[in-house]
C-alpha cells in the first residue's frame, strides 16, 4: 500500500512539474482560464503517457532477465 502512495505522489509530481513548465508558455497566447484548461489538459496526457512508456520498459526489462536466466 506504501508503495502505491509514493507512485501516486511521485505522478502527481510530475503532473505537476508538466503544469507548472506550460502555464507561462500558455499565457503568453491565450487568457489564464483558457490556458489552465488546456494546461491541465496536455500534463494529463503527458503524464498517462509517461506511465505507459514507464511500464512498457518495465516489462522490457522484465523480458530481458528472464531471457538472461534461461
Amino acid at each position: 500500500m506504501a508503495q502505491k502512495m509514493i507512485y501516486f505522489s511521485f505522478m502527481f509530481g510530475v503532473w505537476l512539474v508538466y503544469v507548472g513548465s506550460m502555464i507561462p508558455i500558455f499565457l503568453l497566447f491565450m487568457s489564464l482560464g483558457q490556458s489552465l484548461h488546456l494546461v491541465m489538459i496536455v500534463a494529463s496526457v503527458l503524464t498517462l503517457l509517461f506511465i505507459i512508456v514507464q511500464r512498457t520498459f518495465r516489462g522490457l526489462h522484465l523480458i530481458n532477465q528472464i531471457q538472461k536466466n534461461i
